[in-house]
C-alpha cells in the first residue's frame, strides 16, 4: 500500500467479485464526483449534477454506449465512511460488466485501491482509530455469532474507549509526577507514594481483564478443535453424528467404517466448533490405507485443543487401549474420556480405566441418551475457560493489541515496584513515559508505517 498518496483517488469493488443480483463500486478521494459525473447519464441521456445525499437512477456510459442501468449514490466528504468525498455505485452483479465500468473509471485519472486503503483512509482521516480499523475487518470475516457481535462492540469503541481511559489515567499520574519534577519548592499537594501505588494498581487491574480476554478471543475468532480418537468401532462417528445433529459420519458394527478423517464444524453458544472424526487406532492392521487415516489420527491429537477419548464400556480394556492411554499420557489436560453405549451393561469403570489413565475428567454418553451430548460440549468450555462467554467477553483482542498490552503490563509493574522503593520521580516519570507509547500504538497514534501496512494488508480490496 502506497501510504503517502492519500491525494489519489481511488476506486475498487466494494462486493464479492462473483455472479450476483448486484454489485457495488465505490470511489472515494477529491475527483471522485467529477470523475462519475463524466460517465454518468439519466434516462432521458442527458448529464446531471450530482447532489450530496441524493439517490439517482441512470446509466453508466462510455462516450454513447450503455454499460449498464445502475443506481448512484453521492456523498461528499468529510461526512463519509472514508472522510473524503465518495460515490457509490450499484450496478448488475455480472463480473464483466463491473470490469467495463471499473476500466473505464480508471482511465479517468484515478487509480485501483489497495487492499483496506479505504478504511485506512477513514483511520488518516480521524472517522476510527486503529483497534476500530482493525474491527472493520474481524467483522467481515467473523466466522460465528458471537464474533460478529464483539467485533461490532469493538467497532462501536468497546476497547479503545477502555485503552482512552487507562491511558488518560496513566497520563494524569504522569501529569503530576512532571509538576513534582519542575516545581519541587512550590506550595502544591503532591501525590504520596500510597496514592501513586493506588493509582498504578488500578491501571495495572484494568490492563489485568483486558490481557486474560485474550484466550476467550483466539476461541471466538478460530474457534475449537476437537478430535475424537479411540480403537474401530467404539462409537466415535455415533459421538460426530450426535454433535451435528445430523448423520455425517457412516456407522456400522464392522470396525474400521472410517479409514480417514472427517471434518465439520458446528457453532455451539455463539462459537465455531471443528470435530475431527479420526479412524479407529489399533496395531494390527495391515490395511495400508487404514494405517494412512490412523496416523492422521494421531497428527489430529496435536492440532487440538480438547481430545475426546471414547471408549466402548462394553468391552474390556485391551493391548490396544493401553497404546492409545500411551499417546495421551503427555495430553492428559486436554484429554476427556467418553464412555460410551452406557445404555448397555458396562464392563469398564473409572477403577479399571485408572489401572491405564488417571483421568479427572471422564464422561458416560450413549446414541440412545443424546442428551449427554450437551454434557460434553459443556465439560469442553469448562476445561478451556469458556463456558460463560456473555459474563466474560465485552471486546474482542487480537494478537498484535495483545503483545502490545503484555508489554504494557510488564512495564507498569516495573513502575510500581519503582514507586514502591521510593526511586525518584524522574525514574518513575521517565518510565510512565515509555509506557504510553503501547496505548499510543493499539490507538494509532504516531504509529509506524509498517505497522500500519501489516495491518492494513489483511483486509480485502474494497473495504
Amino acid at each position: 500500500m502506497n501510504l503517502f498518496k492519500q491525494e489519489d483517488t481511488i476506486v475498487a469493488l466494494a462486493t464479492g467479485n462473483i455472479k450476483s443480483a448486484l454489485a457495488v463500486i465505490r470511489i472515494s478521494g477529491n475527483l471522485s464526483k467529477e470523475v462519475v459525473s463524466s460517465v454518468f447519464k439519466t434516462k432521458n441521456f442527458k448529464h446531471i449534477e450530482l447532489e450530496d445525499k441524493k439517490v439517482l437512477h441512470g446509466y453508466i456510459c462510455n462516450n454513447q454506449k450503455k454499460l449498464d442501468e445502475v443506481i448512484l449514490y453521492y456523498m461528499k466528504g468529510p461526512h463519509t465512511y472514508t472522510g473524503e468525498d465518495t460515490v457509490e455505485i450499484s450496478t448488475h452483479g455480472n463480473p464483466l460488466i463491473v470490469q467495463q465500468i471499473i476500466e473505464l473509471l480508471l482511465s479517468k485519472n484515478i487509480r485501483p485501491a489497495d487492499r483496506g486503503e479505504f478504511t485506512y483512509r477513514a483511520f488518516i482521516n480521524g472517522k476510527m482509530d486503529l483497534s476500530e480499523a482493525e474491527a472493520v475487518n474481524d467483522l467481515i470475516n467473523s466466522s460465528s455469532s458471537k464474533a460478529t457481535e464483539l467485533a461490532l462492540n469493538s467497532l462501536q469503541g468497546s476497547l479503545s474507549n477502555q485503552i482512552k481511559q487507562i491511558k488518560q489515567d496513566l497520563t494524569t499520574l504522569f501529569a503530576y509526577l512532571e509538576v513534582s519534577l519542575d516545581y519541587p519548592e512550590e506550595d502544591i499537594d503532591f501525590l504520596t507514594r500510597e496514592q501513586k501505588k493506588e493509582s498504578m494498581q488500578k491501571i495495572i487491574s484494568n490492563i489485568d481483564t483486558l490481557i486474560s480476554s485474550y484466550s476467550l478471543s483466539k476461541f471466538i475468532v478460530n474457534g475449537i478443535k476437537i478430535s475424537i480418537v479411540g480403537k474401530p468401532n467404539a462409537g466415535k462417528s455415533s459421538i460426530l453424528n450426535s454433535i451435528l445433529g445430523y448423520n455425517r459420519a457412516i456407522v456400522t458394527d464392522i470396525a474400521g467404517t472410517t479409514t480417514d478423517t472427517i471434518e465439520e464444524t458446528v457453532e455451539y453458544n455463539g462459537v465455531p466448533v471443528t470435530i475431527i472424526d479420526t479412524a479407529g487406532i489399533r496395531y494390527h492392521t495391515n490395511n495400508t490405507i487404514e494405517k494412512i487415516g490412523q496416523d492422521r489420527a494421531k497428527s489430529s491429537m496435536d492440532i487440538a485443543d480438547i481430545i475426546l477419548w471414547v471408549i466402548d464400556s462394553n468391552i474390556n480394556l485391551d493391548d490396544n487401549d493401553k497404546q492409545i492411554a500411551d499417546l495421551l499420557k503427555n495430553k492428559k489436560d486436554k484429554t476427556i474420556v467418553v464412555l460410551n453405549k452406557t445404555d448397555l451393561e458396562p464392563k469398564i469403570s473409572k477403577e479399571n480405566l485408572n489401572n491405564i489413565f488417571v483421568s479427572d475428567t471422564m464422561i458416560k454418553f450413549s446414541t440412545v441418551n443424546k442428551t449427554s451430548i450437551e454434557n460434553i460440549l459443556n465439560k469442553i468450555f469448562e476445561i478451556l475457560n469458556i463456558k460463560d462467554i456473555e459474563a466474560n467477553s465485552k471486546i474482542l483482542l487480537n494478537t498484535r493489541q495483545y503483545s502490545l498490552l503484555c508489554k504494557a503490563q510488564q512495564n507498569l509493574r516495573k513502575i510500581y515496584n519503582l514507586i514502591d522503593k521510593g526511586d525518584s520521580d524522574e525514574i518513575v516519570s521517565f518510565e510512565t513515559q515509555n509506557v504510553l507509547v503501547f496505548f499510543n500504538e493499539i490507538l494509532g497514534c504516531d504509529v509506524k508505517e509498517d505497522v500500519l501496512h501489516t495491518v492494513f494488508s489483511k483486509f480485502c480490496v474494497g473495504k
